[in-house]
C-alpha cells in the first residue's frame, strides 16, 4: 500500500458483524473497496469520490437471507442522481427521494461514509458549528435507497489530532470519534476501530 493507502477495519454490534476496507485517501476525494460480514449476509461495495470527497459513484452487492441484491448509485456533475438496482439478477424498482442537494451516499451501517461530510466542512481543524446535509442513505441489506437530514458539529479535538463529532439524523443523536485523516474510530452502535 502507498502513503494514502490505508486498511481499515471495524467491529460492529447491531448486527455482530465486521466491517472493513481498502481506502485511498487524496487531498480533495477518497476512493474505496470494502465488505461487510454479518450472520444474515455478506455484503461487499466501491465507493468513488470526486473534488470535494463529494459522491460520484456506489456500487453494492449484497447476498444474504433476502437473496442477492445490486445497487448501482450515481452522482453526475449536474447533482442529478440516478440508480439502478437488482433483485435476484432481475432489475427492480429504486424510486429516488427528492435528492438534489445531496452531496453524499450513506451506507447503511457503513462508518467510512461519514467521513466524506467531515471532511468537507473541514471539521478536522477544530471546533464549528453545526453543518447539516442531506444524504442518499442506502438501507441494508435491502438497499433501498432514501433522503437522510443529518446534522455533524460541533467538533471537540481529541489526542492523536483526531476529533469528537456529534452527530444527528432521523431522531438518532450520538458523537462519532475520527482519527487524524477524518476516518471513523468509534460510532457507537455502528463500529469500533479494530485495525487501520
Amino acid at each position: 500500500m502507498t502513503g494514502n493507502e490505508r486498511l481499515v477495519a471495524w467491529r460492529g454490534p447491531e448486527p455482530d458483524r465486521v466491517d472493513a476496507a481498502r481506502v485511498v485517501l487524496e487531498a480533495d476525494r477518497l476512493r474505496a473497496r470494502g465488505t461487510s460480514c454479518a450472520p444474515d449476509y455478506v455484503l461487499t461495495y466501491r465507493l468513488d469520490t470526486g473534488p470535494g470527497w463529494v459522491t460520484r459513484e456506489l456500487d453494492v452487492h449484497v447476498i444474504g437471507a433476502l437473496g442477492e441484491r445490486r445497487l448501482a448509485l450515481r452522482r453526475d456533475d449536474g447533482a442529478e442522481w440516478t440508480a439502478r438496482r437488482w433483485v435476484d439478477g432481475r432489475p427492480a424498482p429504486v424510486p429516488l427521494p427528492a435528492l438534489a442537494d445531496a452531496l453524499d451516499c450513506d451506507l447503511g451501517l457503513c462508518p467510512l461514509t461519514n467521513s466524506m461530510p467531515v471532511l468537507r466542512a473541514g471539521l478536522l481543524r477544530g471546533p464549528k458549528a453545526r453543518h447539516q446535509i442531506t444524504a442518499a442513505w442506502v438501507d441494508v441489506p435491502e438497499l433501498v435507497v432514501h433522503a437522510s437530514v443529518q446534522d455533524y458539529g460541533p467538533a471537540e479535538p481529541t489526542d492523536g489530532g483526531g476529533v469528537a463529532v456529534a452527530f444527528r439524523a432521523d431522531g438518532f443523536e450520538t458523537t462519532i470519534e475520527l482519527d487524524a485523516a477524518g476516518l471513523v474510530v468509534t460510532y457507537p452502535h455502528i463500529g469500533r476501530r479494530l485495525v487501520g
